[in-house]
């Protein structure tokens, strides 16, 4: 069953703010691709079906593969994430969604999944700037834990690890909603304790499609809401 979510601000802006930018014809020059793990994967085929305000429909590059962390992908599968990016005078956006699996880790003391994930997501970015011409980092999502840790403790490793993304990434970064974190709300969950329901996800797109925009505009107006 779908977790019902609370609507913020922003729902109501949301429409108005489309709408400037289309007659701005801020839109019509992006090709937007996600790259990500099942988290990303479950969003952005809803972007594929709904790509709200983009005239162009985004691109899917799934490259998580049952628990994988970043490094791993940076070192190995960027190559086949990038593909061959296609002939356009477009710009092109890159949505980064990964982590979730890097903070949940057993074997790790409590600082080292921060930190290692932290550096190896910038690392990437700075990596994926070569192929894409703005990279956006979404926030790392709380998530049951499936391998034994305690939950507090991999709750607090994935606000401590957002925290720093947002501080060096800065206007970059794509913080998530406040929805997303709290780990002993488990009717965001499926059965998995791990992957959120239909609703949430639809919530996730809509937020993360709305931060974009409102990136894109220069807004502060916009942009400030949570």
């Amino acid at each position: 069953m779908a977790v019902a979510i609370p609507h913020p601000q922003y729902i109501v802006t949301l429409n108005r703010l489309e709408f400037q930018l289309l007659h701005q014809g801020l839109l019509d020059g992006f090709l937007l691709t996600w790259l990500g793990d099942s988290h990303a994967r479950n969003i952005a085929q809803r972007n594929f079906r709904n790509h709200g305000p983009f005239p162009v429909r985004p691109t899917i590059r799934f490259v998580g593969r049952g628990g994988r962390t970043i490094k791993s992908f940076k070192d190995n599968q960027l190559e086949e994430a990038l593909g061959v990016l296609p002939r356009s005078p477009l710009q092109r956006v890159a949505i980064v969604f990964l982590g979730s699996n890097d903070i949940d880790v057993a074997t790790w003391p409590a600082d080292v999944p921060k930190n290692m994930a932290a550096n190896d997501l910038l690392s990437l970015r700075v990596q994926l700037l070569n192929s894409y011409d703005h990279v956006f980092v979404v926030g790392i999502p709380e998530r049951d834990t499936c391998r034994g840790r305690n939950p507090e403790l991999v709750h607090q490793l994935s606000l401590k690890c957002n925290q720093r993304l947002n501080n060096v990434l800065r206007g970059w970064y794509i913080k998530l909603p406040k929805q997303c974190f709290n780990y002993e709300e488990e009717r965001r969950f499926t059965v998995d304790g791990i992957h959120f329901t239909t609703g949430m996800y639809d919530f996730i797109l809509r937020f993360i499609q709305f931060k974009l925009l409102a990136i894109m505009s220069g807004d502060a107006q916009f942009i400030n809401i949570v």
